[in-house]
Formats: C-alpha cells, sequence, structure tokens
C-alpha cells in the first residue's frame, strides 16, 4: 500500500482530535513518527486510548465506522479492538492494548505473558501541533518499547537510527 500523503494524513488526524477532544487518546504507530518529523512510510492510522474511549469511537466516529470496537484476543494482541474509515484512510482504534510477550523474553513478574496495558495515558504521549490543532501522539520511546514488543524490529531500528546524531553532528 502507498503511504499517505501528509495533508491527507492531517487532515484525518485532525478530525480524530476533534472527535475525541478532551479524552484519553493518542495517534499511534507509524503516523505518530512521521507526524513528529521522522522518516516512516504510513499506510494507516492507529488510535490507543483506554477501554472507556475505544468503546465511546463507535459512537463518536460513528460516521467512519467500518468495524464496531469490542473486545478481542488474538495470538498476539489483545484490546477494545475497531475499525473505521476517514477521508479513505484507515483508521484502527485500540483500548487497553496489550502485546503477548514473546518466550524468549520470559514472564513478567506477576506471572502473565501480556505486556503493560497501553491506554495513551499521560506519561505514554505527548501534544504536538499540526496546522494549528493539538494532536495528542505517543511519545517516540513508547513507539520504541512497543515495536520490540511486537519484534517489529526494522522500524524499531529505522528510527533508533534517525534519533542518533550524525557523524557530522557530534564533529561540530
Amino acid at each position: 500500500m502507498a503511504s499517505i500523503p501528509r495533508n491527507k494524513l492531517e487532515g484525518v488526524v485532525k478530525v480524530i482530535a476533534s472527535k475525541l477532544i478532551n479524552r484519553q487518546y493518542a495517534v499511534r504507530g507509524t503516523a505518530s513518527i512521521f507526524l513528529q518529523g521522522f522518516d516512516m512510510n504510513v499506510d494507516d492510522v492507529d488510535v490507543l486510548g483506554n477501554k472507556t474511549v475505544a468503546l465511546a469511537c463507535n459512537k463518536l466516529l460513528g460516521d467512519f465506522l467500518v468495524e464496531k470496537v469490542s473486545y478481542k484476543e488474538s495470538e498476539k494482541f489483545k484490546s477494545y479492538f475497531g475499525k473505521f474509515e476517514i477521508g479513505g484512510v484507515l483508521v484502527e482504534v485500540y483500548g487497553n492494548w496489550q502485546v503477548k510477550k514473546r518466550r524468549e523474553s520470559g514472564v513478567v513478574k506477576d506471572g502473565s505473558v501480556w505486556s503493560e496495558i497501553f491506554d495513551a495515558s499521560g506519561d505514554e504521549m505527548t501534544i504536538i501541533n499540526v496546522k494549528g490543532v493539538k494532536i495528542k501522539v505517543t511519545r517516540i520511546e513508547t513507539e520504541l518499547k512497543m515495536f520490540s514488543l511486537m519484534s517489529r524490529w526494522s522500524t524499531y531500528w529505522k528510527l533508533k537510527r534517525q534519533m542518533e546524531p550524525s557523524k557530522e553532528e557530534v564533529r561540530d
């Protein structure tokens, strides 16, 4: 799938921000990273939130509904998940999202094989300005943690390389 043009992506996230204003959400994934100035291909828009916000999207984003938000669990993920389409762009909503840990990572202290809950809480998100509109996005550190949990190493390392200062910057 071709990457979404910047102006189209900005229009979609502005719609999301207007519908979810004053709620606990954040644009995540490659859309978040791209909007924060990094080079990434964006094929869809992922929206992270808590359970309440995810379920509320059925009504708040009802005009764009493709697949109703409901609890779903797969081999790799569990969350309150649904799909929407805004301006021809797929928008996936995840509430109280968790990633199944790989066997090599072991079991966490409480015996769970699931990651902590990602829900766009204050420590997971930041606010950026997109053409005069405040957009909540996940912090880069949170994205790196999620990509490592999902074993999405090519995206993880692409982002890490862009975060490192170039040799020219180090010499100055």
